[in-house]
């Protein structure tokens, strides 16, 4: 979805588009999150106000288009602008009461279960109620996730999971109190090691799928061309090198962890088409995904004898 504006830089309508309702869990490490429903509210088909109202669940509310004002408990009234996001926590009367008339919003169902001493304080930080600016990808992501161009079938159901998976993780990635210890650990290292952290790390929250070099080198804002020579002095392997891998083992888990077609992982990992995918997994591992998946499930049955 792009912010789209008229010739007088006026917020166009939008309609509301329920997105769906899901059990998505998302869980790694450090947390346990379960997503229960997600939604776009927009101005051309519903008031962007809402009742006084208040849930068990926590409730991310994300100005898409235009400026809402978030009345809580009564007596505090919190402005978000465009492009920010709050996060309200769980047993807390909220309503929308001001703003602009015309634009969109985001709003998605949640709750949050904490399993890492690092993020211990993480419910408290979301219960702020303080806005947030959105990361870079967050609007990417939340943009192909509605893309009405999707027929509602099973694919899509899971392409539109593994999206909000990854718009989940960029709420939490925003708000973490986990930051500030990573950057004490970032300032221990050099300015370089430091900044190729930062990329490996990024490159494997999206397991190397829907990024290039291009769109690394303006998230960190460096060159193209200095961002690869020092990822290949710290590393040894290229920028692009670096997200294919990371892009391969994806297919790897998904081939040998799921029942997924071939058509259906190639569109999970962003490509154009099964064949496309199968020639690239050629190139590091000899063999085509059929022969290595056949290979790999043979490989378990002898280990389970």
């Amino acid at each position: 979805m792009s912010q789209e504006k008229d010739a007088g830089n006026q917020i166009i309508e939008r309609k509301s588009h329920s997105i769906g309702k899901y059990d998505i869990i998302v869980e790694n490490d450090f947390m346990k999150c379960r997503i229960y429903w997600a939604r776009i509210v927009g101005s051309e088909t519903e008031s962007l106000f809402t009742q006084y109202t208040k849930h068990t669940f926590y409730e991310i509310q994300y100005a898409l288009e235009g400026r809402i004002v978030m009345q809580i408990e009564k007596n505090k009234n919190i402005i978000v602008e465009q492009s920010d996001f709050i996060i309200v926590p769980p047993d807390t009367f909220h309503q929308i009461v001001d703003g602009d008339t015309v634009g969109a919003r985001f709003i998605m169902a949640f709750s949050l279960g904490v399993k890492s001493s690092q993020l211990k304080n993480l419910p408290q930080k979301m219960s702020q109620l303080v806005p947030y600016h959105e990361t870079k990808y967050m609007r990417d992501i939340l943009n192909i996730a509605i893309n009405k161009n999707y027929h509602d079938t099973p694919v899509r159901r899971r392409l539109i999971t593994s999206y909000l998976e990854s718009l989940m993780l960029e709420f939490i990635e925003a708000t973490s109190p986990y930051r500030t210890q990573e950057l004490a650990e970032i300032e221990s290292m050099s300015e370089n090691q430091a900044r190729v952290m930062q990329i490996q790390r990024f490159i494997a929250d999206h397991s190397g799928i829907g990024i290039r070099p291009a769109d690394i080198s303006q998230k960190f804002n460096i060159s193209e061309r200095h961002l690869n020579r020092i990822f290949v002095a710290e590393t040894g392997k290229t920028l692009k090198e670096a997200i294919n891998r990371q892009k391969l083992e994806k297919i790897e888990e998904l081939t040998t962890t799921t029942s997924l077609s071939f058509k259906e992982i190639s569109e999970l990992c962003d490509f154009a088409d099964e064949y496309g995918m199968n020639q690239f997994f050629k190139r590091y591992n000899h063999c085509g995904l059929t022969e290595y998946r056949a290979l790999r499930a043979s490989k378990k049955q002898n280990s389970e004898k």
